[in-house]
C-alpha cells in the first residue's frame, strides 16, 4: 500500500470515527485503565483489514502526526485488531500531564504490590517523560512507576517535585536505561547514593546532573578508591553552570569514552568547578554545548585551543562568541582547532548587535602582521555553520551576501583539502562537497543539540 493510499485511508478513518477528532479526544480519557483491560472485540462501523495493513496505518499516523496520542487512543477502541496494532505505539512514549497522569498510573500500577497484579502494558513503556508534571503524583508513585517499567525503560526524565532519594533503588534496576535526565529535580540527593545508582546502569549513555545542591557526602567519599565506578557506556554528560562543588567526586570516575559535554544555564555561579571540569574533560571532548549566559563581559571559560584539543562540534550562543571565546588565540596564535561544525544560537540573553556573520572570516583566515599575508585561523577546519534565525544575520541584503561569501570560502577550503589528500575532484566528489559544506539557518526550538531533538532547519543558501 502506497503512502498516499495510507494517508487517504487514515483521513477517511478519522472522519468516520468521532473519537479521533480533537473535541472528542478531549472527552475521551487517554491511557484509561478500562480501555486496556477490556479491549473491544468488534465494532459495526470499523473496516475489516488485516493486521499488517492496520500496522502500516498506525506507523504512518505516528510518523506524520505531530500529536498522535489521541488518535492512537481512539484506535484502541475500534476493534481487537486495531487495539493490537496501536497499543504498542500508544504506550511507547506517553505524553503525561494533568489528569491523564493519574489514569496512566492506575493502568501501569493496578496494585501497590507488584506480585499481586501485574500490568500487561508496563513492558511497552520505553520513554517515561515526567518533566511536564508540577503538582501531580508523589515521590512514592514515581518510584513505583520506575519499578514497573524497569525491564524495558530506555529514556527517563525526572519530574521536578516528585522525585527523591526513595526512587533511586527502583532507578538502579532499570538495566536498559540509556538516557537519564535529573536536571529538573528540586530534592537534594546524596552524592554517594547517586553514584551507586549510576554505577548499576550499565547501558547508560546520557546523564544530566541535578541543579540543586546535594546532601553532603561522608569523608570516605573523597578517596577515589571508595568511589563506585560509572558505566563505561557513558558518552554524554550535562550539568548546570551552578553545579555544586560537592558533585566533583563524580567527575573523578568519568570513563574516557565521555566525549560530549553540555553546560546549561541556571541561577548562581560556581566558577572553580566548571574550570576544573573543563580542564579534566577538555582533552577528550569532541562535542561541546554552552547554553549559559556570560556572568560578565569578556568572561573566558578557558582557552579553547589548549583545553579542547579534539573539539569537532561546538554549539554556543552568539554572546559567547562576542564575549571573547576565541580571544586567547588572538594573543597567542597557534594551530587551528579541529572544529568542523559550529552552531550559533540566540541564547536567553540579549541578542548581539552584529548585523551579519562576517566576524567568522577573521577566525577562519587571519592576516599576519609581519608578512601581511593571510594565514589559517583557529577555525580553519570549519566546514559547516548553522545559525539561529532569531539572530537576524540573514535578514538584510548585506547579511545574505556575507553568508554566501562565507559558504564559498568553506567550500573552497574543502576542495583544497581534498586535492591535498590526493583525491581527484570528480563530479561525485564536488557534489558531496557542496552537500556537506555551507551555511544554514534554523528555527530555534527549545534545546538545540539535545540528543533527543535535532536541528530542524532549512538551508538558506544554495
Amino acid at each position: 500500500m502506497s503512502a498516499r493510499t495510507l494517508s487517504t485511508f487514515a483521513d477517511d478513518l478519522q472522519t468516520s470515527l468521532p473519537s479521533l477528532s480533537p473535541a472528542a479526544s478531549s472527552r475521551t480519557s487517554i491511557l484509561a485503565g478500562p480501555m486496556l483491560s477490556n479491549p473491544p472485540s468488534s465494532c459495526s462501523f470499523a473496516p475489516h483489514l488485516p493486521l499488517e495493513v492496520c500496522l502500516q496505518i498506525v506507523v504512518y499516523i505516528v510518523r506524520c502526526h505531530p500529536h498522535p496520542q489521541p488518535s492512537l487512543s481512539a484506535l484502541c477502541l475500534v476493534s481487537r485488531t486495531w487495539y493490537d496494532a496501536a497499543i504498542k505505539h500508544l504506550y511507547y512514549e506517553p505524553v503525561l500531564a494533568g489528569r491523564n497522569y493519574q489514569l496512566f498510573v492506575r493502568t501501569v500500577c493496578p496494585s501497590i504490590n507488584l506480585h499481586i497484579r501485574r500490568s500487561p502494558v508496563a513492558p511497552l513503556v520505553k520513554v517515561l517523560d515526567l518533566s511536564k508534571l508540577v503538582h501531580e503524583g508523589s515521590k512514592s508513585v514515581t518510584g513505583r512507576l520506575l519499578g514497573r517499567v524497569k525491564e524495558t525503560l530506555d529514556i527517563f526524565i525526572a519530574p521536578q517535585t516528585s522525585f527523591s532519594v526513595n526512587a533511586l533503588p527502583a532507578l538502579s534496576k532499570c538495566v536498559q536505561l540509556r538516557y537519564l535526565d535529573l536536571s529538573l529535580i528540586s530534592a537534594s540527593l546524596p552524592v554517594l547514593d547517586l553514584l551507586r545508582t549510576l554505577g548499576s546502569l550499565k547501558s547508560l549513555t546520557f546523564l544530566a546532573l541535578p541543579r540543586c545542591s546535594p546532601i553532603p557526602s561522608p569523608h570516605a567519599l573523597h578517596s577515589e578508591s571508595n568511589l563506585p565506578a560509572l558505566p563505561l557506556s557513558l558518552r554524554h554528560i550535562q550539568f548546570a553552570c551552578n553545579l555544586h562543588p560537592a558533585y566533583m567526586p563524580l567527575f573523578h570516575q568519568l570513563p574516557p569514552q565521555v566525549t560530549s559535554l553540555t553546560i546549561t544555564d541556571a541561577p548562581g555561579w560556581y566558577s572553580n568547578p566548571i574550570d576544573t571540569i573543563c580542564q579534566k574533560l577538555g582533552p577528550q571532548v569532541t562535542d561541546l554545548t554552552l547554553r549559559f549566559r556570560l556572568p560578565k563581559p569578556g568572561f573566558l571559560l578557558a582557552d579553547p585551543r589548549r583545553t579542547f584539543l579534539c573539539l569537532r562540534t561546538l554549539e554556543v550562543s552568539a554572546d559567547h562568541l562576542f564575549g571573547g571565546f576565541f580571544s586567547h588565540t588572538h594573543q597567542d596564535p597557534g594551530p587551528p582547532l579541529p572544529l568542523t561544525d559550529l552552531i550559533i544560537t540566540a541564547g536567553s540573553g540579549p541578542i548581539p548587535s552584529a548585523p551579519t556573520c562576517d566576524f567568522l572570516f577573521n577566525e577562519i583566515m587571519r592576516e599576519d602582521e609581519l608578512t601581511t599575508t593571510f594565514v589559517p585561523g583557529i577555525l580553519f577546519q570549519l566546514r559547516r555553520v548553522r545559525m539561529s534565525r532569531a539572530l537576524g544575520w540573514c535578514a538584510t541584503d548585506q547579511g545574505r551576501k556575507d553568508a554566501n561569501d562565507l559558504e564559498d570560502l568553506l567550500v573552497t577550503l574543502e576542495r583544497e583539502a581534498v586535492e591535498e589528500s590526493g583525491r581527484q575532484l570528480t563530479d561525485e566528489v564536488l557534489i558531496e562537497i557542496e552537500r556537506k559544506c555551507g551555511v544554514w539557518e534554523f528555527e530555534e526550538k527549545g534545546a538545540v543539540g539535545d540528543l533527543r531533538a535535532g536541528l530542524s532547519g532549512s538551508v538558506v543558501l544554495s
